[in-house]
């Protein structure tokens, strides 16, 4: 990271959630050309963010947006698997187990190279349909974390408008939708891959809403006279 990505509104931020515990003090910001946008990694124990895509979608977000995606992206490390990013890279590994096997060798029976595509297209399907579901999963036990902590430090009543301004900004800097073949239609778990903007924000005021009546309710319980 350049001294001009440390002296960015993002790292400032960044280092304010460290400060106050709400993000983990051994995480990393790391700017990476490779992600598309900005993602929490457990395997690597950072959050990568693509710094055109930063300077597009995020740049004129308010300081409580930020804050938002951020701890997000601290949820999806916190509570996300770090094998669930090799998932993807199943059916590559079982193509290299078997590349090298006899069987598989120019002029060998056809009925093992069949019974090699049997048993990838499977791994494919099940590797890839895994990923998709826990993805959807993790969605919102990520909004839910960083709903949390923006509620509890603060003092945020509804994290929910912060999410809805948060993805439809997002969804409106988008281009236009890939379009959709075959195999994608196949693994995908959902409608979309990505739960929708009103689940999550409906969802994220929910447990804000349960959360006011409990604290409501605590508030208003007296002790019985003995």
């Amino acid at each position: 990271m350049t001294w001009a990505d440390r002296g960015s509104r993002l790292y400032r931020i960044f280092r304010e959630l460290q400060e106050k515990g709400l993000i983990d003090r051994r995480r990393r910001l790391v700017r990476c050309t490779f992600t598309p946008s900005i993602r929490g990694c457990p395997a690597l124990n950072c959050i990568r963010y693509r710094r055109s895509f930063y300077e597009k979608n995020l740049s004129g977000a308010s300081n409580d947006t930020l804050r938002f995606m951020l701890l997000h992206e601290e949820g999806h490390v916190r509570k996300g698997s770090p094998l669930l990013s090799a998932l993807p890279a199943l059916p590559v590994l079982v193509c290299l187990m078997f590349l090298g096997h006899p069987s598989l060798q120019a002029g060998s029976l056809p009925v093992a190279k069949l019974a090699f595509i049997a048993l990838l297209l499977p791994t494919v399907f099940f590797a890839y349909r895994t990923y998709y579901c826990r993805m959807y999963d993790e969605e919102f036990t990520a909004d839910r974390y960083a709903a949390d902590a923006m509620r509890r430090c603060y003092r945020i009543r509804d994290p929910g408008a912060l999410l809805q301004n948060l993805l439809s900004g997002l969804t409106s800097g988008a281009s236009a939708p890939p379009r959709r073949g075959t195999i994608s239609v196949l693994f995908r778990s959902e409608p979309d891959y990505r739960p929708s903007i009103s689940e999550r924000v409906q969802r994220v005021r929910d447990r804000a809403g349960r959360g006011d009546r409990s604290q409501t309710a605590h508030r208003t319980e007296r002790p019985l006279s003995r």
